[in-house]
């Protein structure tokens, strides 16, 4: 993500006149949290494993699938744990609950961990009753299905519709460990205080903890703007069936309201841009990014502009917090509209969301 600067409104920063704030504004690429790197697998390599399915579990963020069998058609039987992407990522590849069961006799291919001892796999493709089924890569990914005119035809004026983010690098985390921090947030003592004793235990993803921003913002699942009246703009994020309600006739934030992790949001329409104040934050642990804590000081804006064809949508963010930031922060973050698509049911299961951590040890 490219970061670029957003002028913070002032009666967010009512001490901060508006040029010294873009003059000290970081202009960082904020780190996004989405569960675990894949770095732990040899994405160069695949092995398969031929023998019956003895579980398949639909849960996320990842299904799981363990199969008895040998590997490459040698060796003795073992049982090797496959990990797959989460159900909406396999939804949209043609898998159900029941694609898989227990007694199914397949040929499983994937790519294996980088410990040996692990018999541990992450999916590229099943084949059952001859028929092959992708969990990754393969036909879905390098032919994607063409939209049809309808959808083609599609367009937002007003904001709503789904959208899609523009993710671009290392989807899989091939090169982001798990186990190393990669931080370009301006932090002060106290957030400097953390990244010294940064544990990757302690990823609030795998307790399946509440999501804040700037990481819902970034995340490879889609979220739908909906305008339910003229006073409340409501975006619904697909992971963990999030909700945000933007209060679109307020000025300020009224006394009272409890802090949260997504806050309390009042929006505007300004210049034709979409413009989001949100405070009221909780105390969220690695709110601010990997490693970092945020406070109940938090404060964001987001201002989104809609593409001239009405099928793209820019967000220029701005993010603060004084207690662990030592300057402002900014983001770009870019969207495609998603015509034609249902968001799909998301809940993270904690069991499944640490289970890679010893899947397939011996």
């Amino acid at each position: 993500m490219r970061a670029r600067m957003l002028a913070v409104s002032a009666r967010m920063l009512v001490a901060t006149p508006a040029k010294l704030l873009a003059a000290a504004a970081a202009l960082v690429a904020l780190p996004a949290l989405a569960h675990h790197s894949r770095s732990n697998f040899d994405l160069d390599s695949t092995v398969e494993i031929e023998g019956t399915v003895t579980e398949f579990a639909w849960n996320n963020p990842h299904a799981f699938a363990v199969v008895e069998g040998k590997k490459n058609g040698d060796g003795a039987v073992e049982k090797w744990t496959f990990e797959l992407n989460s159900t909406p990522v396999l939804t949209r590849f043609g898998w159900t609950p029941g694609t898989l069961k227990q007694g199914d006799h397949v040929v499983a291919r994937g790519n294996p961990d980088r410990n040996p001892d692990r018999r541990f796999i992450y999916a590229n493709l099943f084949v059952k009753d001859g028929q092959e089924i992708w969990a990754w890569g393969g036909p879905q990914l390098t032919s994607p299905p063409k939209p049809s005119a309808e959808q083609l035809a599609a367009k937002s004026t007003d904001f709503t519709g789904v959208w899609r983010v523009q993710f671009k690098g290392d989807v899989l985390g091939r090169n982001r460990p798990d186990t190393q921090l990669v931080n370009t947030l301006p932090v002060t003592a106290k957030g400097q205080a953390e990244l010294d004793h940064f544990d990757p235990d302690k990823n609030p993803e795998w307790d399946c903890s509440p999501q804040t921003m700037p990481q819902i913002l970034g995340y490879p699942y889609p979220f739908e703007i909906t305008r339910p009246n003229a006073d409340t703009l409501v975006i619904r994020y697909e992971v963990n069936e999030l909700e945000r309600v933007v209060h679109m006739n307020m000025k300020s934030h009224p006394g009272g309201v409890a802090p949260s992790p997504l806050g309390h949001s009042i929006g505007r329409i300004e210049n034709g841009d979409l413009v989001i104040e949100t405070a009221k934050f909780a105390n969220v642990r690695w709110g601010n990014g990997t490693g970092v804590d945020s406070s109940e000081d938090k404060l964001t804006v987001e201002r989104y502009t809609l593409g001239a064809d009405g099928r793209s949508l820019t967000l220029r963010f701005t993010m603060t917090d004084p207690e662990y930031l030592a300057k402002p922060v900014t983001d770009e973050q870019h969207y495609n509209l998603n015509a034609g698509y249902k968001l799909q049911e998301y809940l993270c299961d904690p069991a499944t969301a640490r289970r890679h951590l010893t899947a397939g040890q011996k």
